[in-house]
């Protein structure tokens, strides 16, 4: 087997990230683009000891669960890697990740997957970075495959059309006006990206992010007066060389410091930095499932740790005695109070600090019933599940965007006296590979 070299290979089977899997002289390939039952054409691309990686060239005999990808850009754009598949078996894909990752724990209950209606259209926040081509003017569009090229398109059809307008828009401004896009290699240029983020009342609010102060008033009027939907503009200074977005400093340049977000029936204010689901609608199955998995109770204490604005959090206050919010971000401390305000909530408290101190001065002042987490894609702290682990909360609901992580994380409680009980797969992010998850932890009885 050669790097470069084209093989005709069957297809056998998927492997847990949606890549086919076939075998050349005795060695497993994970072939990227194929699906299985198929025969294929295929590019090795690198190759390990054990396996190697290719890519297909050529469909020789396609499955029945091939279709054609909707996006126009799918080949070349890294956004989404499973449009050549009918949804069906993407969900099929996701639920056996979630099995394999889990293989090493006993007797859990795996529940089906819960599916996304809306496939298009879905993402309420978008990030937009900008070029300039050899002629000066700007386009848009999102990162090649492997890559830090950006791939120009018209529009993202798993973006709702408005956001796509509003992009358009600013970028024929950009044209017109003949900004300066920002070069990463340079580190010259005013304009870098633009964030869209929008709710299920129909509110919009727009970042323009720039490398120093600029007068943007003559976009705002024209992007308030083209779309009676945005509510909010704001300017984000990042002068930084670097590849992270958003720098530290926020202007308001139009309206609303915040948009009102509603997940199942709580109000949400939505700021540029709040921490909220891609995908609204499944992030209220999500919740709901989480919610009725944790079988609360009207006498149960239950603590919410890194709750950012508080929407699981204000969800669980409806259905317990009393709940707690910890976060140690202080601003979204501040953003979940006026949540808990504008829900007329009164049995939840949000504490600023670290999650694994707060919680054991809450331990140490009464029982606390269960436990929910929702980390970062890095999953938690050894330190933190230490705490919980010694502080013996009863049940815990983690919620993830990694299984992989939540796997090791919930290795880790089994090893130290707790049971994963049930797991569901959540489908939050349709034609990609990701895939979120719910798994309830109880304490090991005697």
């Amino acid at each position: 087997m050669e790097v470069g070299r084209i093989y005709k290979v069957d297809i056998e089977d998927f492997d847990m990230n949606g890549y086919g899997v076939a075998h050349i002289e005795s060695k497993v390939v994970f072939v990227k683009g194929a699906l299985k039952g198929e025969r294929v054409t295929a590019k090795i691309e690198n190759i390990h000891k054990k396996y190697a990686f290719a890519e297909v060239v050529d469909i020789l005999d396609a499955s029945i669960d091939r279709q054609k990808p909707e996006c126009p850009y799918y080949e070349l754009c890294g956004g989404c890697d499973m449009m050549h598949m009918k949804y069906e078996v993407e969900c099929k894909i996701k639920e056996g990740r979630l099995k394999q990752t889990f293989r090493r724990f006993k007797d859990v209950e795996f529940h089906p997957i819960i599916q996304n209606r809306n496939l298009l259209g879905y993402r309420n926040k978008v990030m937009m970075p900008f070029k300039t081509d050899e002629d000066g003017d700007s386009h848009y569009g999102f990162y090649e495959k492997k890559s830090h090229k950006i791939v120009s398109i018209d529009q993202c059809i798993i973006s709702d059309d408005i956001t796509n307008d509003i992009i358009y828009y600013i970028n024929r401004f950009l044209n017109i006006f003949h900004i300066k896009i920002y070069d990463e290699d340079t580190h010259k240029g005013l304009f870098r990206e633009v964030m869209i983020r929008h709710t299920a009342l129909n509110e919009y609010m727009v970042v323009i992010v720039a490398t120093h102060d600029y007068d943007f008033s003559v976009l705002v009027k024209y992007l308030v007066e083209e779309f009676k939907q945005i509510k909010s503009i704001y300017l984000n200074i990042n002068p930084e060389r670097t590849n992270v977005v958003l720098g530290d400093k926020y202007k308001l340049l139009y309206g609303n410091p915040v948009i009102i977000e509603d997940i199942l029936t709580h109000k949400f204010q939505v700021s540029p930095q709040s921490f909220m689901q891609v995908n609204h609608d499944q992030c209220e199955r999500l919740y709901a499932e989480a919610l009725k998995l944790a079988d609360l109770r009207n006498d149960m204490t239950v603590i919410d740790a890194y709750c950012g604005m508080g929407s699981i959090t204000l969800n669980i206050a409806r259905r317990v005695k009393k709940v707690y919010g910890i976060e140690i971000v202080p601003s979204a401390i501040e953003n979940a109070k006026e949540n808990m305000k504008l829900n007329n909530i009164t049995n939840a408290e949000f504490i600023c600090g670290p999650c694994e101190e707060e919680i054991v001065k809450l331990v140490n002042k009464e029982k606390i019933n269960a436990i929910f987490f929702d980390p970062p894609r890095k999953g938690c702290e050894q330190k933190f599940l230490d705490t919980v682990i010694q502080m013996e909360i009863p049940q815990i609901v983690y919620i993830s965007c990694n299984v992989a992580t939540c796997a090791r994380d919930c290795a880790y409680l089994e090893e130290n006296g707790y049971k994963v009980v049930e797991a569901t797969p959540v489908d939050l992010f349709s034609r990609t590979l990701h895939v979120e998850v719910i798994a309830v932890i109880s304490k090991k009885t005697a």
